[in-house]
């Protein structure tokens, strides 16, 4: 199975990390979200992969558009790295691409370093995230997802 993650990760690189593990690993292809564009030919992969660092609750503005653009009957899945893992924060994007026809396989969520605001002043939170259980959860999400 021929695997894809599309990806931006800004600030301190966690969702790099989690992605740049997941390829080491399970041979996954790693875009960085602004190189998709109309051209792309999402039919050499059978599996897509959307990452992302949380910004307001959201996947970053690239990875939206590029789930914007997938055909209908792709398999997805969704990984993201955030300051405080509480919640579903793929809901967004799992319904863009719904919407579009995908079939939606999952998410994986983790803690990523945090400097917003004023947790600059304390040296930010996770600073320790992703950490090593955290990074071979994601490799095992994806393997289960291809196998």
């Amino acid at each position: 199975m021929k695997t894809v993650i599309i990806y931006e990760s800004k600030h301190h690189g966690s969702t790099k990390k989690v992605c740049d593990r997941i390829a080491e690993e399970c041979g996954a292809v790693l875009i960085e979200a602004g190189s998709i564009d109309e051209d792309f030919n999402w039919k050499d992969y059978d599996l897509i992969g959307f990452a992302s660092g949380i910004a307001y609750s959201n996947f970053y503005d690239g990875v939206n558009k590029a789930a914007q653009m997938i055909p209908e009957g792709s398999k997805v899945f969704f990984i993201y790295t955030c300051a405080k893992n509480d919640k579903d924060f793929s809901a967004g994007i799992k319904k863009t691409a719904a919407d579009r026809g995908a079939v939606c396989l999952g998410s994986y969520g983790c803690r990523g370093y945090n400097t917003y605001g004023p947790l600059k002043l304390i040296g930010g939170m996770n600073k320790n995230n992703p950490n090593e259980d955290e990074l071979k959860a994601a490799v095992e999400f994806v393997r289960k997802l291809e196998a």
